[in-house]
């Protein structure tokens, strides 16, 4: 029995451990600052000890693993003391309850990922943000087809960043897209081409995805297109938004990382938590 509960809280961490533990390649002066760290540090919830102690319990606290982990992942890249605590800061900032969360109007925003999952990110990003064409895909892949399946919903929002050329033009097509019923093919297609963006390719692109280009080309010119892209640009400043990607996970603004392994990390600690699963054997 023991076995059996040790082998599902594994299996519950979710995608990312599968992999070695990150703390096993820990250089022996890693280990030292390691254990200082894991000493000074104090998890955010399910636990109100440090972190050292947290992992010594009989019931283990999923989110503890989750920053142990972490700051080994972080020591092997190399990152300072300060870059380490300032990375736990923001996680902690972005996943504890926010006191006003923000307010979206999810109607006609394009979802990726299972309708009925507890986990809810809206994403604001724009046509011509160099990291929003890789942060956007990846999260896409996670909740379609990969450690997030059925666990995280996506929606996403356009929101113009004015000193990106292009990224009006760019928004209006996102909006066109959806508008005749193939927003996510669309984003990704634009985000694939990305170095090869011009204003001249929007139409071509459209009918590479199944989008019939007259239909497009009408849309993007449509005041409900353009009404429907200003009303987002207008949600996300109301929401905080001042740079892209900007990421809200239940209602609350993420502040961290966005690599593939901090957001699938994060997630799956979200999932745990609105499913009362934050707690392991050791």
């Amino acid at each position: 029995m023991h076995m059996m509960i040790c082998l599902a809280c594994i299996a519950s961490l979710g995608a990312t451990a599968a992999r070695a533990a990150p703390c096993d390649r820990l250089s022996a002066g890693q280990r030292k600052l390691a254990h200082t760290l894991f000493k000074a540090t104090h998890p955010y919830d399910c636990c109100d000890d440090t972190l050292d102690r947290c992992l010594k319990q009989f019931k283990v606290c999923k989110l503890a693993k989750r920053l142990r982990d972490e700051i080994c992942r972080r020591l092997i890249k190399g990152h300072s003391d300060k870059q380490i605590r300032g990375a736990l800061d923001r996680r902690a900032r972005s996943m504890t309850v926010a006191i006003k969360n923000a307010s979206f109007d999810l109607s006609t925003a394009p979802l990726a990922g299972d309708r009925a999952a507890k986990v809810t990110v809206v994403a604001y990003a724009c046509a011509r943000c160099p990291f929003c064409s890789k942060v956007l895909p990846d999260l896409h892949r996670l909740v379609e087809s990969s450690g997030l399946k059925g666990k995280v919903k996506l929606y996403f929002r356009p929101f113009p960043i004015r000193d990106h050329p292009g990224s009006l033009e760019g928004g209006l097509a996102f909006v066109a897209a959806a508008r005749l019923g193939a927003p996510w093919p669309y984003l990704l297609k634009l985000y694939a081409e990305y170095d090869s963006f011009s204003v001249d390719k929007l139409a071509p692109w459209a009918a590479r995805v199944g989008i019939k280009e007259q239909a497009f080309k009408s849309e993007l010119k449509s005041a409900a297109a353009r009404k429907d892209l200003v009303e987002s640009k207008k949600e996300g400043l109301r929401n905080g938004v001042t740079a892209t990607p900007t990421l809200f996970i239940n209602g609350r603004k993420y502040l961290g990382d966005m690599d593939h392994e901090s957001l699938l990390d994060v997630l799956d600690e979200e999932s745990d938590r609105v499913s009362r699963r934050q707690f392991c054997d050791r």
